[in-house]
């Protein structure tokens, strides 16, 4: 499956829940998430522009990247399991032309979230493509 595929595929997902239960679904996600290591947090990980702390690990090579993300907050944790979902083990070139505008409306979570949240999950895949450029 492409990125895009999977992202339809989560985003028909939200089309089955309504108000706070696509919310409720994140954070189940969250709870998913392994999360990082404290070792793994720090500032070369970290994703400048989220409200919350937030880190993010790209991993691979140029054919297969895997991301693994942490988060204090667990909507964003659970956005970022998402976001891997849909982009893990898929290539370099492909993680590129990802458009971080259009990410969360791609997975269905565009008119769910704040601003704040859309600007901070935009850096966050910003923060991903630039790690992944160094593959």
């Amino acid at each position: 499956m492409t990125i895009e595929e999977k992202m339809e595929e989560i985003s028909e997902t939200f089309d089955f829940l309504e108000g706070l239960e696509k919310m409720e679904y994140v954070v189940d996600m969250a709870k998913k998430s392994p999360g990082l290591t404290d070792e793994m947090k720090n500032e070369s990980t970290k994703i400048l522009g989220c409200m919350s702390e937030t880190w993010v690990v790209v991993q691979g090579d140029a054919s297969r990247v895997e991301i693994q993300s942490d988060s204090e907050a667990q909507i964003v944790k659970g956005m970022l399991y998402l976001l891997g979902e849909a982009i893990n083990g898929h290539s370099k070139e492909e993680i590129l032309s990802l458009d971080e505008q259009e990410a969360l409306n791609k997975l269905g979570l565009g008119g769910s979230i704040t601003n704040r949240r859309m600007n901070g999950f935009a850096s966050a895949i910003l923060k991903i493509k630039e790690e992944t450029k160094k593959l």
